[in-house]
């Protein structure tokens, strides 16, 4: 068992490593890019392309654009009269920083509304057309017993009579399809007048910008899932990429189309950030006319610019629209979630949009071992004890500390007969070099005569890997869930301002570290520092002095990599080595109280040549 702590040692240093990197270089594998192609984009075969009378116009409506508001108490939708779309939407309850308390302003500063009417372009790489129809409200109401507003507008063009109803849940409090994110869409499509003729029909996810988190950009994408597969698009499809030493290199795209197929239809479209998602659904009688999702590029504003990125992605969704008689209606059912990516939330909604949790995009770790079921567990673990706690301006930071309690509850048997498997091997440290030092050319004897003293003194030497195998997935885990956990935007804790990213000292916000440029993070600092201390407490007797010092190292690098972590995690594993401490020192102190110091068994005595270690 002497090779125990080396390889875990090396294991863990190799994954700690493999974290750094990844955490630095790691981005969403772009989907294949697809070249320019200045051809027509072939219609699906039910569908006929509009008649000429009924082509949308490319030129912007002449009349003057009219925005129509719905709002409850947490969305305020800013509704146009082109098209029928989301201009924006404000997130009433999520300030936009600590600095600014204005509610996130959805779309902003995009020309595109989301939800709006358009129809393919018919050229590869041009983003597609308003559809052209200018729209007015026909009615407002308000259902008390239900708890909920709706706005209706209508509009007409070419024989075609359009209805657009949007209806929001009253409930603060609401779930599911009462969700107050959550934005019932219908659009009632009638003929009166003209040929039957089907046609496409688009409809916009509208856009995210990035965030100050989400360096690497992992989160910032357009996605879709047809009840099997989530996919996602990433913004690096619509860059030129040099590859590595040539490989891989590839031209931007001017635009992606996502193969879909006809019988798995798509759930939802969607674009997110970090935090954030907009999530066009599809109800069950919706989703055989959807037949196509497109990514397009989308300029960002001067100010919406991080991360080294000047475009983000919209997404398109194509409805084809069958031939209507005249007096004949198409009902289309749109649910849309505007929201914060809380996963507890958006599980409520998997009923109305199956399979909307996947836009939560928990991390894989190193970008290959999915713990996706572990980041669920404790998202959920961590929203049931904060639901339990009195509301205050750090409920999210005790919420971390009880879940802390509790996952070291579960460890405590497991570290407690570790320290005490440590103290009986440090007894018999004695016999251990001895034994090395006689067989160390036969490693295998050397093997067989430790078992044998392990299992005569009943030692478990591997008591010491209990712990490890329970709080480092839990740690790995919570590593991927608090990267893109909303709860935690902006939540405080003493001197925290945002746990979701990491901790500032209040009033040196702005000073850095000479030479590096990196900020001053304390909660790293006492993480390394307790690790260290903590190695300090626990004995080692079967470790080598090249196993100490590689292990001490492994104390100093891991701090480094979890330097520019979210604090949620850093303050987790703190609190998790200050409780190890204690409880190792109750060990101790119980040890001794109750047998004095450790007692210390010599080597054997040499008799003659006998072999081995004589049984005690």
């Amino acid at each position: 068992m002497d090779k125990k702590n080396t390889i875990i040692g090396v294991l863990l240093i190799a994954a700690a490593v493999g974290l750094m990197f990844w955490q630095a270089k790691n981005r969403p594998e772009p989907l294949p890019a697809q070249a320019p192609v200045p051809a027509q984009i072939a219609a699906p075969a039910p569908v006929a392309a509009l008649p000429e009378s009924a082509q949308p116009a490319t030129a912007v409506p002449a009349a003057p654009e009219q925005l129509f508001s719905l709002e409850n108490a947490t969305l305020k939708l800013s509704v146009s009269s082109r098209d029928g779309g989301l201009k924006t939407v404000a997130l009433k309850k999520q300030p936009t920083s600590l600095d600014d308390a204005s509610p996130v302003l959805f779309n902003e500063g995009s020309s595109v509304p989301a939800l709006r009417l358009a129809s393919p372009s018919g050229v590869r790489g041009v983003a597609p057309v308003p559809f052209g129809v200018e729209f007015s409200v026909e009615s407002e109401r308000e259902d008390a017993a239900a708890k909920t507003r709706t706005l209706t507008l209508l509009g007409r063009k070419d024989g075609l009579e359009i209805r657009r109803i949007y209806t929001l849940s009253l409930d603060e409090e609401g779930e599911g399809a009462a969700d107050p994110y959550l934005v019932s869409h219908e659009i009632k499509i009638r003929r009166v007048a003209g040929a039957p003729a089907a046609f496409p029909l688009l409809v916009s996810t509208g856009m995210l910008p990035p965030t100050e988190g989400d360096r690497a950009n992992i989160f910032l994408n357009a996605s879709w899932y047809d009840g099997d597969d989530y996919e996602k698009c990433s913004p690096d499809v619509f860059k030129d990429s040099d590859g590595f030493l040539g490989l891989g290199a590839r031209r931007a795209a001017a635009d992606f189309e996502a193969p879909l197929d006809r019988a798995d239809p798509l759930r939802f479209v969607a674009v997110t950030n970090q935090y954030f998602a907009s999530v066009v659904g599809f109800s069950e009688t919706t989703r055989p006319i959807v037949s196509r999702v497109f990514v397009f590029p989308q300029p960002l504003s001067e100010s919406e610019r991080l991360n080294n990125l000047t475009l983000t992605t919209q997404g398109y969704a194509q409805l084809d629209v069958p031939a209507l008689a005249v007096g004949q209606t198409a009902n289309i059912s749109i649910p849309y979630f505007i929201g914060p990516k809380e996963y507890t939330r958006l599980a409520e909604l998997e009923n109305t949009i199956p399979g909307i949790g996947n836009v939560v995009q928990f991390t894989n770790l190193f970008g290959v071992i999915s713990v996706d079921w572990l980041c669920k567990i404790l998202v959920v673990v961590m929203n049931a004890i904060h639901d339990l706690l009195p509301a205050s301006e750090w409920s999210w930071g005790w919420a971390i500390l009880v879940m802390t309690l509790i996952v070291k509850g579960v460890t405590w048997p497991l570290t407690a007969a570790q320290q005490r498997s440590a103290k009986k091997m440090q007894q018999f440290s004695g016999p251990m070099k001895e034994i090395r030092e006689k067989y160390k050319d036969n490693p295998q004897k050397m093997q067989q005569e430790m078992m044998k003293l392990y299992r005569e003194n009943k030692i478990n030497p591997l008591a010491g890997c209990f712990p490890v195998l329970i709080s480092i997935p839990i740690f790995f885990g919570m590593y991927c869930a608090f990267q893109t956990c909303a709860e935690l935007r902006l939540q405080g804790f003493l001197w925290i301002s945002d746990l979701s990213m990491p901790d500032l000292i209040p009033g040196l916000e702005d000073t850095t570290i000479p030479l590096i440029g990196a900020h001053i993070h304390v909660l790293p600092i006492l993480m390394g520092a307790t690790m260290l201390f903590n190695m300090a407490m626990t004995p080692m007797p079967n470790a080598q002095p090249g196993q100490k010092n590689m292990f001490y190292a492994m104390m100093i690098i891991f701090p480094v990599i979890c330097y520019a972590m979210p604090s949620a995690l850093t303050l987790y594993w703190t609190m998790q080595n200050i409780l190890t401490i204690f409880q190792t020192w109750l060990v101790r102190r119980s040890r001794d109280r109750d047998s004095g110091n450790v007692e210390i068994i010599p080597p054997a005595k040499k008799k003659g040549r006998g072999k081995g270690v004589p049984a005690r």
